[in-house]
């Protein structure tokens, strides 16, 4: 299992609650629904935040059409509380995260690896070794554990040990040794494949 074992969904939580912020920097405050200009900010953020939510949840092992439709059902509900989340990054981050175990947890059997329909969410490939060297790199986060693997992801999307370990509800310890391990195993598997190619 990725996450820990405390699923609550705080995407579903009371309007009351305060929403965890992102760290300084990570993203800009959301205006509140009340202003004229609050349709815009999303759709900003929207075209802005698609495509890195999608490679988030690739980095994480979901499948592209899933990742494109997790992203996708993550967009609506962040539309839907816009006047309420502060840090729609961060926030983003981690309802996607908690649809995807949840997505992962649900899948009886892995049925066959059809072609997916093109999706306007889904980047057009415009270069055959741009596609490879994405494909290595997934090929390369199979070998890790589902822990290390998350961990890693959020890391490449530029967050410390202590921020995931905020936005993951782990120990900061657990996040930095789950995080040396991934680089470890990655870079020993680099070593041992480096002459083969």
């Amino acid at each position: 299992m990725i996450m820990t074992a405390t699923m609550d969904d705080r995407d579903s939580r009371s309007a009351g609650t305060a929403i965890p912020r992102d760290p300084p920097g990570r993203s800009a405050a959301v205006p509140s629904a009340a202003q004229p200009d609050a349709g815009a900010a999303f759709g900003a953020f929207y075209r802005r935040f698609v495509p890195t939510l999608v490679a988030f949840l690739v980095w994480q092992g979901a499948r592209l059409p899933d990742a494109a439709d997790i992203a996708q059902d993550t967009m609506i509900k962040a539309y839907q509380r816009w006047s309420e989340i502060d840090h729609p990054e961060s926030w983003a981050r981690r309802v996607a995260s908690r649809a995807l175990v949840r997505h992962i947890a649900s899948i009886v059997e892995d049925s066959v690896n059809d072609l997916p329909e093109h999706s306007s969410l889904l980047p057009t490939l415009t270069s055959v070794e741009a596609w490879e060297q994405r494909h290595e790199v997934l090929r390369l986060l199979d070998r890790l554990p589902p822990r290390q693997r998350q961990v890693l992801a959020w890391a490449l999307d530029g967050y410390t040990p202590a921020e995931i370990a905020d936005e993951l509800e782990i120990a900061p310890d657990a996040a930095r040794a789950n995080l040396m391990k991934a680089r470890r195993a990655l870079a020993e598997y680099l070593s041992t494949t480096g002459d083969e190619r």
